[in-house]
């Protein structure tokens, strides 16, 4: 190799080594954040909001806390407060839940038995940065994007939650 050639060779790394070097690797698809309910429509198009209906839900670093208050057509309050783990991968979602308290909610009175599962795993599909799945017992179906996420239970309702941190 001449010595002009090695020169040459030498300054075109030194111009793309620098640009690769500062390129961050791809990052993980991640669905952590706090979320806030602002909107439930119903399956006849009845539009209800707080205070009718109210929840915060959090997930972080594998850990995820859920709080929520409705209003039932029958005058009662429903509630749910549930701790639990997950993981999540653009493949994906798994849950573990560690502690649940529903009242009223898919029975009248309280219970602390969380919904059975025989597979913790449910898949993901993405289309960009929309990610797709059904968690495991919950008979919902959610959807992800970067400003939030729907929550659908089919033919009652489809919830709709901002991202709010």
């Amino acid at each position: 190799m001449t010595t002009r050639r090695a020169i040459n060779v030498l300054l075109s790394l030194a111009i793309v080594a620098p640009l690769d070097a500062g390129a961050a690797p791809p990052a993980s698809p991640s669905i952590d954040g706090t979320y806030e309910l602002t909107t439930r429509v119903m399956a006849d198009g009845t539009v209800v909001k707080p205070p009718t209906v109210v929840a915060l839900y959090s997930l972080v670093n594998g850990q995820f806390n859920l709080n929520l208050l409705v209003k039932n057509h029958d005058g009662t309050i429903g509630s749910e407060s549930t701790i639990g783990r997950y993981t999540f991968s653009k493949e994906k979602y798994c849950e573990w839940i560690v502690y649940t308290t529903r009242n009223n909610l898919d029975k009248p009175g309280v219970t602390n038995e969380a919904p059975e599962v025989n597979d913790h795993c449910a898949p993901v599909t993405s289309k960009g940065r929309q990610f797709n799945f059904a968690p495991p017992g919950e008979g919902v179906t959610v959807s992800f994007g970067p400003g939030g996420f729907t929550a659908t239970i089919s033919n009652e309702f489809v919830d709709h939650w901002n991202k709010i941190q």
